[in-house]
């Protein structure tokens, strides 16, 4: 009896043998697809399964290495410098994505700065904290290899990492920085996109002009999607030279002073009002004007539709709205908090189509 169980075990066995190791038996570059997945701490984690993964992460060319991952700070700084810095072989380097929370160390910074330009690294993602006064490492600026940029750079001072006064990123598609001061480059300007040639999509988020600057010029021709978030103050102004922008997304006060050139391929506007001290001033209408002629989207907040309220009720302020002539779509997001009733949403939204053709108006109920 015991003999015939064991026969008809071992084919469950024999199939469990079989599929004990299956995964090792893929090639490399599909295990080093899936290791892309993982952060590098995990994927290097892997060498100890076996001979055949030994060395396999040694094959990685996206590194993700967040300092959460780790026990300690230290821990995190040794392993970087084992993994990356002070490697003996030579290795690729496609994307690095760091992350320490914590002030950085800066000569650290700079070893593993210089070793991502070194292996000429294409997408790069930077989340680090500060303490002084600090310039950008110029040589971040000088990578010619460089497709993707995001930096995000915190600080106990707020607002003291200096950017660049101009970027020379010739092969840069896509930047993102947040939290830097942009510096003057001429006659109180910063200008400090000019030079990203090939530049499609641009976000700066809680940025600000150093002293003595007043305005920030964003010229790039080939620039395509534009953000700006909760950035400069009141008193600057933002001048856009942006031929070919196709989506622009503000969410700011909206006091500030704006300029533009011909925006004939905006099709998309997106525009989130903060909180305002003049609730009844018609800058709305003047963003709206200079940004809302040719677009097909547009999306507000129950912020702006609540500014734009007051002025259509207000006879001292009651001016006539631009028109659309190419909307096709207006979106608005209906916040929690708004104090404006769904009627006085509606007779607002009708206010500010009154001289538009009647596109699709969607009221979208957000619980933040």
């Amino acid at each position: 009896m015991k003999r015939r169980q064991r026969k008809r075990q071992r084919p469950s066995e024999r199939k469990r043998k079989d599929d004990k190791d299956r995964l090792s038996d893929l090639p490399d570059g599909v295990l080093l697809h899936i290791m892309h997945f993982m952060n590098t701490k995990n994927a290097v984690r892997t060498c100890v399964l076996s001979k055949r993964w030994k060395d396999l992460w040694k094959g990685l060319s996206h590194f993700v290495l967040h300092s959460k991952d780790f026990i300690s700070l230290s821990r995190f700084k040794i392993f970087v410098y084992w993994a990356l810095i002070r490697r003996d072989q030579p290795f690729n380097m496609h994307s690095l994505d760091f992350s320490r929370h914590g002030c950085i160390d800066r000569t650290f910074l700079y070893l593993l700065m210089r070793c991502a330009m070194q292996h000429k690294v294409q997408s790069l993602t930077l989340n680090i904290n500060l303490v002084n006064d600090f310039e950008l490492l110029h040589c971040i600026f000088k990578c010619q290899s460089l497709t993707f940029l995001k930096i995000s750079v915190q600080s106990i001072t707020r607002m003291m990492v200096r950017c660049p006064k101009s970027l020379g990123l010739m092969a840069l598609k896509t930047l993102h920085l947040s939290n830097v001061n942009f510096t003057e480059t001429y006659n109180d300007c910063a200008d400090p996109f000019s030079n990203c040639k090939v530049l499609n999509t641009l976000v700066i988020d809680h940025c600000v002009l150093r002293r003595g600057t007043r305005v920030l010029r964003i010229s790039n021709a080939t620039l395509s999607s534009l953000t700006i978030l909760d950035t400069l103050e009141p008193a600057h102004k933002i001048d856009l030279d942006t031929p070919n922008l196709c989506s622009l997304t503000i969410r700011t006060d909206p006091i500030h002073q704006l300029s533009t050139c011909n925006l004939p391929f905006l099709d998309e506007l997106n525009i989130t009002c903060r909180y305002t001290n003049m609730p009844n001033d018609p800058f709305i209408f003047t963003w709206l004007q200079l940004l809302g002629t040719n677009v097909r989207i547009m999306t507000l907040c129950s912020r702006t539709i609540e500014i734009i309220n007051n002025l259509s009720t207000n006879d001292s302020t009651k001016i006539q709205p631009p028109c659309f002539a190419r909307l096709k779509a207006l979106k608005v997001y209906r916040y929690q908090y708004t104090r404006l009733s769904s009627e006085g949403m509606r007779r607002a939204v009708a206010y500010l189509l009154q001289n538009s053709p009647k596109p699709k108006v969607d009221i979208i109920y957000d619980k933040k």
